[in-house]
């Protein structure tokens, strides 16, 4: 009965992109679905019916970690095999609450490792090169800027940052709080740069992130046999691991009300205890929180301790939005042109005057992050060197009709004599932009629907759409 119960399970595998994975109780495979056939290399024939042990080293199966806890995994980094990087969800079956398998879920994030790993050692040979090229500073002058990551010359942030170089030097709690994407971490790890602790560790923690019941052992680590799964040897937590070094709490605003308390009360004493220790533990550590939330409003909602607010907010840094430095997009564009040409492989060279003046006249509301984002994308689909209108995405692609209306319909008139369905013309040229965006995606992501998807910021659903309607062939 159990063996149908996991049985019925395995057709809805093959409609997944993602690899799929059942073992029953004892490790044997059930269902192995074509994702994991393409990831693996190993045949549907070849596997099923078959301990999945015999196919990788015990000590990498999460399956079999979960069928030994009966605790869920959920998007974890692993390492199954070498060269192979996946996202791992792992879930317990129960039958007559007993664990009877595992299902898995892998997302091959191998490529996106790979680039990463490339993009740090062009990064590395750039570094050595300008090592090489650049004289060597006077003596007292610090070679690179704590701050230099923080790109723009406007006002706000200029003055935003010479508050930073001000309070780096000191061991005052500090509070960065902004809009998502404006750089509150660049911030934190340039206040950690610029201080006397810079040779020290600087780790973050998401408040956001995690749960309640995770936040005291993510914080202050656990004992040996603290639970059951913990590591014989027990953990440290971020604040032993932050040791002679910076704390960055991200997102504190949504940090739950118990894990405030507990962060309160290392405040004021500057010691803790690990979950399941009996013995106190005193780091010396600097603590640096950031938050996108109204926190006063919080505070007389009840949801936020006054005391911790206080005890957070001795210094406060606040980066301006990016629709408040406008001024700054130009600066930023070739940065990160430069930035994903390296990445990517690219040869950007030159940007469509009309594309600058569409992401100044942007609103940002993803701030730096969201032109970043914006700007690779640009890049990645630009294999000739050229960005023009045509690649900007579809949150963009509103002022791109619009000025297409009033401009180019304009000149189109003057040169071919007024067409009598200019509204018509516009539509196709809006389609044909579109088909070749879809068509650049498929190819540089080598066909791959779910990547082209991503490349062009929209769902797998809604490309099966648009090459539906477009007379794209998938």
């Amino acid at each position: 009965m159990e063996e149908t119960l996991l049985a019925s399970l395995t057709p809805l595998t093959t409609a997944i992109d993602q690899a799929v994975t059942i073992v029953d109780s004892a490790g044997t495979v059930l269902a192995w679905n074509p994702a994991a056939e393409r990831l693996y290399g190993i045949a549907n024939s070849t596997i099923l019916g078959n301990n999945i042990a015999a196919f990788f080293p015990p000590a990498t199966l999460m399956v079999q970690r979960v069928l030994n806890t009966g605790q869920p995994v959920e998007s974890k980094y692993h390492q199954p095999r070498p060269g192979i990087h996946v996202l791992v969800t792992a879930m317990p079956i129960y039958a007559r609450a007993a664990v009877v398998g595992v299902l898995a879920v892998e997302r091959d994030v191998t490529h996106m490792v790979k680039l990463s790993t490339d993009l740090l050692a062009a990064r590395d040979r750039v570094a050595e090169l300008e090592k090489r090229l650049m004289p060597t500073p006077p003596a007292g002058e610090a070679g690179t800027d704590p701050f230099g990551l923080l790109r723009g010359r406007h006002p706000l942030l200029l003055a935003a940052i010479a508050m930073a170089r001000l309070v780096a030097p000191t061991e005052a709690v500090t509070l960065i709080r902004g809009e998502s994407g404006v750089g509150k971490e660049l911030f934190a790890r340039g206040v950690h740069l610029a201080s006397k602790r810079s040779g020290g560790p600087f780790i973050a923690l998401n408040c956001g992130a995690i749960t309640t019941t995770l936040f005291e052992s993510e914080l202050f680590g656990y004992a040996r046999g603290a639970f059951t799964g913990a590591l014989p040897a027990g953990q440290p937590g971020k604040l032993a691991m932050a040791d002679g070094g910076t704390l960055f709490l991200d997102e504190i605003g949504d940090l739950p009300m118990e894990g405030q308390v507990k962060l309160l009360r290392f405040l004021e004493d500057r010691q803790f205890y690990r979950v399941g220790g009996t013995t106190s533990v005193t780091v010396d550590v600097r603590i640096i929180a950031a938050t996108n939330r109204p926190l006063e409003k919080l505070v007389a909602q009840g949801r936020f301790r006054e005391d911790l607010y206080w005890r957070l907010n001795v210094i406060c840094l606040e980066p301006p939005p990016l629709r408040e430095r406008k001024e700054d997009i130009a600066d930023l564009i070739q940065f990160h042109i430069h930035e994903f040409n390296i990445k990517h492989g690219r040869a950007v060279s030159q940007v469509d005057p009309s594309v600058i003046r569409v992401l100044m006249e942007y609103s940002w509301p993803g701030n730096v992050r969201e032109l970043r984002n914006t700007v690779e994308r640009l890049v990645v689909l630009a294999p000739d060197g050229v960005i023009g209108l045509d690649l900007l995405p579809t949150s963009l692609r509103p002022a791109v009709i619009q000025r297409a209306g009033c401009d180019e319909a304009v000149s189109t008139g003057a040169m071919a004599g007024s067409k009598p369905d200019a509204t018509a013309d516009l539509h196709e040229a809006v389609a044909q932009t579109t088909r070749a965006q879809i068509r650049q995606a498929l190819e540089a992501t080598g066909g791959n629907r779910a990547g082209a998807a991503r490349a062009l910021g929209i769902s797998r659903a809604a490309l099966y759409y648009k090459c539906r309607n477009l007379g794209v062939p998938l």
